[in-house]
């Protein structure tokens, strides 16, 4: 069952947030002390990797558009855009740092370690997934241990560039999460993150729907705020989060979601690619993109 106690702030823990929208499994919660958005109740772990057990394996859950999302993390082939979105990502980290020692949080299937390999990065991954971690292994001969990023804070081990793609959104302590990245860090070393961007234009026009119905339209918000995202950042409350965490945010962009990845009908994918269009011109695509290093 989801956690019901009363809501506080993934982030600074203030109490009594102002609620943003009311959809159909949660509420979506903004601080009124440091304006980070997060939803509530929460979903309790084991739901959580039971959610994404499916996901990986048959791609079920309550966005019907996410079916094929994750298939595309098994295979290293140069056509897959999962790999082209790795590539032009590494391509952003090694502008500014050598290839060296690389940790990736949430490794999954591995397929970005294995990209990275190619590419002279030695790899290592960690993810709590025993199914994804297997692929990693059987698939790709890597070795990542198995578990919590927390359980690994204790290990004395260091690394040029520490990854987390698509993994601070799902943290209950987001700060403590990247102050152990931090601490995994040389004294050069580099986190590298990407997350949803809740100033988007999926929050502008399904909030716009959603105040003119009379709080009655909630499918489009429900496309954006799904329940394994306990938080969605702007690029000001990233920064905050991670500057509590003893890093500054040195480069950051906003991308867009590749379409390519969604199940969708060929009407909303041209919306789909009208939005993206106007969000680009407004700055407000929806994903962000950030490099960090040690304060």
């Amino acid at each position: 069952m989801p956690d019901e106690s009363p809501p506080r702030c993934l982030i600074c823990a203030a109490e009594n947030p102002d609620r943003r929208y009311s959809i159909t499994r949660f509420e979506v919660l903004c601080c009124r002390q440091c304006e980070q958005i997060f939803l509530h109740p929460l979903l309790e772990p084991d739901e959580v990797r039971e959610l994404f057990a499916s996901l990986y394996s048959v791609g079920e859950g309550s966005v019907p558009e996410l079916k094929d999302y994750y298939s595309y993390c098994f295979d290293d082939e140069p056509e897959n855009p999962l790999v082209q979105q790795y590539e032009a990502w590494l391509d952003q980290v090694e502008a500014v740092r050598p290839p060296g020692r690389l940790l990736d949080i949430g490794c999954g299937t591995g397929l970005f370690l294995s990209v990275a390999r190619r590419r002279g990065w030695e790899p290592f991954g960690i993810d709590e997934s025993r199914e994804a971690t297997a692929h990693a292994r059987d698939h790709f001969g890597l070795d990542p241990w198995v578990g919590e990023f927390e359980s690994f804070v204790d290990s004395a081990e260091t690394f040029d560039l520490v990854t987390g793609w698509d993994i601070i959104e799902h943290s209950r302590d987001p700060v403590g999460l990247m102050r152990s990245a931090q601490s995994r860090l040389t004294p050069e070393g580099v986190v590298a993150l990407s997350t949803p961007n809740q100033r988007s234009i999926l929050d502008l026009v399904g909030g716009m729907l959603y105040h003119l119905s009379g709080q009655r339209l909630t499918q489009p918000l429900e496309k954006f705020y799904i329940e394994q995202h306990f938080l969605y950042f702007t690029p000001d409350t990233l920064r905050q989060c991670l500057q509590k965490a003893g890093l500054e945010v040195f480069s950051e962009k906003q991308e867009r979601t590749d379409l390519r990845r969604l199940t969708l009908s060929l009407p909303v994918r041209i919306v789909l690619e009208s939005l993206f269009l106007a969000g680009r011109i407004l700055g407000r695509q929806n994903r962000l993109f950030a490099l960090a290093r040690k304060i």
